[in-house]
């Protein structure tokens, strides 16, 4: 981590132009600045951006956070005095410079006039498309890490967390902790570690949590809970003055990275990347929830599927040409005969099918029930093993 005293020179460095100097900032020429940005609001934002998330996007309250910055009359009326100011870096370290929001003039007077919506909302635009823009140019998630050397020196404002929240590195590893940890015990031992970062005085907003993409399995509404109920324990053990989740969905996006980034393993839900870079996801029964020789799907099964349909159009959005496999396959109990295993199966696959076109995929869907997977069986010394039947009634989807 680096030093207060480092993440204040980061800062320094970002936020002052000089001279003719100008700063570019995704792909664009931000002009240069004569004043000093600091002071006013400041608003903190952290983006994780690996390439199992969605492209970082930032939702309405995000902006409202921004907006509101911009409008802050804790400001000076000189450029020479303060600003509110936007601070977005990447959750591994990448720098990026900071972003003034206040409306100033072209002489570095505020703007009190008809010009102020337009320079607020150019502002607020700038900030939106560094966030857009911003990538993980490493292998994993350290986003506790992250969270820590944003906030690092930096005097208490507002925190946003644009992230899917599904850590791979340092200490809050989600690989390691798993779902069925108790958020406040984890919570606990990371404090007593030294392993949160200070966020007492910050108001924090996560944004995206759960959002995901690529080789990332979708999480299941108790996956999603548990998420969520595991970061805001953490902020709140961090001493946070508030803790907010934002329940915008995220728009399915291809990811700004393209570094490989390990994936979370998710309760009922797996996917696997073929030699010819093909997605295929299995989803169990215990997450699509079909009951008996049921074919209907509960709400938390539609918005898992709706979930995998976002990863689906995320990544095949340059091949509209390219075919969605959905294969049903069913357990054997005792009396059900192959043939009516496999209507079955072909019943729950075209379920499945019509909850994708439904959520946004509009490849076509190449869809079939296997029935009872050849070579598989329920029956184990001769009973019907229902955990072994719970394995072989399964959807696979491959995109």
């Amino acid at each position: 981590m680096r030093s207060a005293q480092a993440r204040r020179a980061i800062v320094t460095k970002a936020a002052i132009a000089v001279g003719g100097l100008s700063v570019l900032l995704a792909g664009c020429a931000i002009p240069a600045r004569s004043f000093t940005p600091t002071g006013g609001e400041r608003v903190v934002v952290v983006v994780s951006g690996t390439a199992n998330e969605p492209k970082p996007f930032a939702t309405p309250a995000a902006e409202k956070i921004l907006r509101d910055a911009a409008n802050s009359t804790d400001v000076s009326a000189q450029g020479s005095g303060k600003s509110s100011v936007a601070l977005i870096s990447a959750a591994d370290g990448s720098e990026t410079p900071a972003i003034v929001l206040t409306p100033r003039r072209a002489d570095g007077a505020l703007e009190h006039g008809l010009n102020r919506p337009t320079l607020i909302d150019d502002n607020v635009r700038k900030a939106a498309d560094v966030i857009g823009a911003t990538a993980a140019h490493r292998a994993g998630l350290d986003l506790l890490g992250g969270i820590d050397l944003a906030v690092r020196g930096i005097d208490p404002g507002t925190l946003v967390v644009d992230s899917s929240g599904l850590a791979t590195a340092g200490a809050f590893d989600l690989r390691q902790v798993g779902w069925n940890a108790d958020p406040a015990t984890i919570s606990r031992q990371l404090a007593a570690a030294g392993q949160l970062p200070d966020l007492t005085g910050w108001h924090v907003l996560f944004t995206g949590l759960g959002a995901v993409a690529g080789a990332q399995p979708p999480l299941p509404t108790p996956a999603r809970d548990k998420l969520a109920a595991y970061w805001k324990a953490l902020c709140q053990a961090a001493h946070a003055a508030s803790c907010d989740l934002d329940q915008t969905r995220v728009p399915a996006h291809r990811p700004e990275s393209t570094v490989a980034t390990p994936v979370v393993p998710v309760p009922g839900v797996q996917s696997v990347v073929g030699p010819s870079g093909r997605v295929s996801t299995t989803v169990s029964d215990s997450a699509l929830g079909f009951a008996g020789d049921s074919a209907g799907l509960s709400p938390a099964a539609r918005d898992l599927l709706r979930s995998l349909a976002e990863s689906i159009t995320a990544r095949l959005a340059d091949r509209p040409q390219a075919t969605v496999t959905v294969r049903g396959y069913a357990a054997d109990p005792p009396g059900s005969t192959p043939a009516g295993r496999q209507e079955l199966a072909a019943l729950r696959a075209r379920v499945v099918a019509g909850a994708l076109t439904a959520s946004g995929v509009t490849n076509h869907l190449d869809v079939a029930g296997i029935g009872t997977e050849p070579g598989a069986t329920a029956i184990v010394g001769g009973r019907f093993d229902e955990p072994t039947a719970a394995r072989l009634r399964r959807v696979e989807i491959t995109y």
